[in-house]
């Protein structure tokens, strides 16, 4: 049974080789069916899976959608025999029961089930997950009640014990394998005084998980804090880090923060997914209108470019994105980042470390010594690493970097604020890109309501209205009008004035023509951009 489903995985590129021979010596020291080992160990995800046993066996896959509640459903079975096989009936009628199964190519619960009712018995392929969920072995249950208890000391052996625990390690590796299946960005896990609330970002919107037992909340902590390399012992200071977890057959980066707070030690897992990163302006929603402008500003030798936005509108995906146009055999790139969130071939890539002084303005000044033909710097903060940006581009050097500003034009005031001198950013600055995230209407149920269209919710957005998201840009090039109001000092209503005058269109303008082509709504625009108009 187990060869058949290796070999479709195998043929269609679902899992490597030696992944599998992997799963296969876990499959036999554990006794489990191959598909089981396969996700747990995030080699092949549940979706792959029922898909493959749903086209190996010929038997439907179902998501539950519209089927009867199970506990209502062939109650003379044993809830204990359901558990144990990993079943769930779903339907029944004088003659036929319908049961989801995560392996369909068992034959126990089938005929037992026969045997026992009298009925015949056909399978439905679902994810194990979900039928755990069903089943009532959720996050609740799957910790369960017999594991550990609520740790409230300083035991650090016992703290480790806790985090060891196989209940706790199935959970958090579930947690993270269900967050990136769900195609979501950041993980929180917050400890209140009396519940450990778990949320997940999706299309840059949090949504509430099912929460697991309060009580476990300093093992679950601890068990993400082992995988991330950091000091268990320590819960006073926040500590950073980074764990690797294969998911689908591949690896996933993320990205570990902790701080204390009130109740315990809260968590945020960021989730850098390589195979997912996506470096094509085009396809990142980037308007065509201001591809050339772009283009432009990244042709040139030296300059500065600046993109700016708050966090978490896309300025490290757009900086990267840039880094990829710019990447040549005959160039030389440098970066310095606080992360380094993902790998570029060709790059050289320098992670801040404030502990031995390794800041942006230090490895700045360093990098001119390496002969770079371009550098990119994480973010500029202070009045030092600027006035360092602003002499590389000076002495011939393409300098990227990212602001926190809300407009174009408002980067450039606050660079004059922050002490740079007015005439050497006049001769500098290049470009200046601010940008947003809006999230785009799902295309399955979005409907159109007068001249626009508004969000609906179904089970492919998971009922927001809402799937993937686009960028919203202005984009400010500097010239001879600009320059002259940067070396008087002009206030950001006067430079956007002259801005748009010359062809700079703001991302008010942007978003108003995504509402109209039914992309985006209003109600999403004004969330993000908290201006009405649209």
């Amino acid at each position: 049974m187990d060869t058949a489903l290796s070999q479709y995985l195998l043929e269609n590129n679902l899992v490597a080789d030696q992944a599998l021979e992997r799963a296969k010596r876990v499959a036999d020291e554990s006794r489990e069916d191959i598909g089981a080992v396969l996700s747990k160990l995030g080699l092949v995800s549940e979706q792959d899976l029922v898909k493959s046993y749903s086209s190996l066996c010929n038997f439907q896959a179902t998501d539950f959608d519209g089927l009867s509640n199970g506990d209502q459903v062939c109650p003379e079975i044993e809830h204990a025999f359901l558990n144990a096989v990993r079943a769930y009936p779903v339907e029944e009628n004088d003659d036929q029961i319908r049961l989801a199964v995560a392996n369909p190519l068992d034959p126990i619960p089938k005929s037992a089930i026969e045997y026992a009712t009298g009925k015949t018995v056909e399978y439905l392929v679902a994810p194990l997950s979900e039928i755990l969920h069903r089943l009532g072995d959720g996050a609740a249950d799957e910790l369960g009640e017999e594991s550990s208890s609520e740790f409230d000391g300083d035991d650090l052996a016992r703290l480790k014990d806790l985090a060891s625990e196989a209940p706790v390690i199935r959970y958090v590796n579930r947690l993270l394998q269900s967050a990136v299946n769900m195609g979501a960005s950041d993980i929180h896990i917050e400890p209140m005084e009396a519940v450990l609330k778990i949320r997940i970002r999706i299309d840059g919107m949090l949504e509430d998980q099912e929460d697991p037992p309060v009580k476990f909340k300093a093992a679950i902590v601890s068990r993400i804090k082992i995988l991330a390399g950091l000091d268990i012992a320590e819960r006073r200071l926040p500590q950073d880090g980074r764990l690797r977890m294969a998911i689908g057959g591949r690896d996933v980066d993320f990205r570990v923060s902790t701080t204390p707070t009130a109740f315990g030690e809260s968590v945020v897992l960021r989730i850098l997914n390589q195979h997912k990163l996506v470096l094509d302006p085009g396809m990142l929603g980037f308007p065509k209108s201001e591809l050339p402008k772009f283009h432009k500003s990244l042709s040139k030798s030296n300059g500065i470019i600046l993109v700016t936005g708050p966090t978490g509108s896309g300025k490290t995906t757009t900086l990267y994105t840039a880094l990829k146009i710019l990447n040549r055999p005959d160039r030389k790139i440098l970066t310095i980042e606080d992360p380094i969130e993902y790998m570029l071939d060709g790059i050289n890539q320098v992670q801040v470390n404030a502990s031995i002084g390794l800041d942006f303005a230090s490895a700045l000044r360093s990098f001119l010594r390496q002969d770079p033909d371009i550098m990119m710097v994480g973010e500029i903060r202070d009045i030092e690493t600027a006035n360092i940006a602003v002499q590389a581009s000076l002495t011939g050097h393409l300098i990227l970097s990212t602001l926190h500003t809300n407009s174009a034009a408002g980067a450039i005031t606050r660079l004059v604020d922050m002490g740079v001198e007015d005439f050497l950013l006049a001769s500098t600055l290049n470009m200046v890109m601010a940008q947003r995230l809006v999230r785009k209407l799902c295309d399955a149920c979005k409907r159109k309501s007068g001249d626009r269209y508004e969000p609906v919710g179904c089970a492919q957005c998971q009922n927001s209205g809402y799937k993937g998201r686009t960028m919203v840009v202005e984009l400010l090039e500097t010239s001879g009008k600009i320059n002259d109001l940067i070396k008087r000092k002009a206030d950001i209503k006067e430079i956007e004035s002259i801005a748009q005058s010359e062809g700079m269109r703001t991302m008010l303008d942007q978003a108003e023509m995504l509402v109209r082509s039914g992309v985006t709504s209003k109600q999403e625009v004004y969330r993000v951009l908290g201006q009405e108009g649209v």
